[in-house]
């Protein structure tokens, strides 16, 4: 037990699998379960296929052969030249990698391959590893910055990195060469302020950005609410109103897609939106 998280070692069989992204590609998780204990992490589905009980955010499973595993897979030829996304229901880079080191381990297997790499993380412990990202043929690290509003970060992504961390972390990887792309989701009614995030994503260099709508599906929306409930009451209703009101989730994501439209023209920064109004609750809880 490490911080309240319970830290289990693991062997696994297959390490490399199919993304379930749009573009389609391949995946790797070097961990099962996530520490960040983000409230509203859509990734908590995976308790029905690993068979955890605890709460999601309060476990963390380690891979301890995944850099092992994957060399073996990647000598297969189906594999070769597909994108890898590493990261897509977990973080690469939360705390027990500081100790474990499977990212790692997994970019040192990499950097022998000519498949494209895409990193996700809210973690600035990624700008570590700078050395060996640049020796990938073709990489990019997408990075979740949200809000710039710090106490707002506590509430709903409590064991991650601080949103200035992971500023800093932006600007020493684009001034390394490294392409890093921002990952505006969810947007938030209320807490993301499009403007101002997006003049600061320029000014460090990002190279394109990409937003989704807060998915409300599942159990999503209940750590959400259960925190707002203790630290903004005060805008607790509306959030409710705008996710669970179908026409209002609506109108407020077309106007924001349209902010950002104009925002993407402002500061030559390309913006690929996935807005579903399929996100939005049908009963509000």
């Amino acid at each position: 037990m490490v911080n309240g998280v319970h830290i289990q070692e693991i062997k696994c069989k297959i390490i490399l699998g199919k993304c379930g992204f749009p573009g389609g590609g391949l995946s790797i998780n070097p961990y099962v379960g996530c520490a960040h204990d983000c409230r509203y992490c859509y990734a908590r589905f995976m308790k029905r296929f690993t068979g955890h009980t605890d709460r999601w955010g309060s476990f963390v499973d380690v891979r301890l052969n995944a850099a092992e595993v994957l060399e073996k897979q990647l000598k297969s030829a189906k594999y070769a030249g597909q994108r890898i996304y590493i990261g897509t229901v977990t973080d690469p880079y939360q705390a027990v990698e500081k100790e474990y080191e499977i990212t790692k381990q997994i970019l040192n297997v990499l950097v022998q391959h000519d498949n494209p790499v895409s990193i996700l993380t809210k973690s600035d412990l990624v700008v570590r590893d700078i050395g060996l990202l640049r020796q990938l043929k073709d990489v990019d690290v997408n990075i979740t910055i949200n809000t710039l509003d710090e106490q707002w970060k506590e509430v709903v992504e409590p064991g991650s990195p601080s949103i200035q961390a992971r500023l800093d972390a932006i600007q020493k990887l684009t001034e390394s060469g490294i392409t890093v792309n921002a990952m505006i989701g969810p947007y938030w009614p209320v807490f993301t302020d499009a403007p101002a995030l997006l003049a600061k994503l320029k000014q460090l260099g990002v190279a394109e950005i990409f937003t989704e709508s807060f998915n409300t599906t599942g159990s999503n929306w209940t750590g959400v609410e259960i925190a707002m409930r203790k630290r903004y009451p005060g805008a607790l209703k509306q959030m409710k109103e705008i996710l669970f009101d179908q026409q209002r989730f609506h109108e407020f994501y077309a106007k924001v897609e349209q902010e950002m439209k104009v925002l993407s023209r402002q500061f030559d920064l390309p913006v690929h939106i996935h807005f579903g109004r399929g996100h939005a609750g049908k009963i509000a809880s």
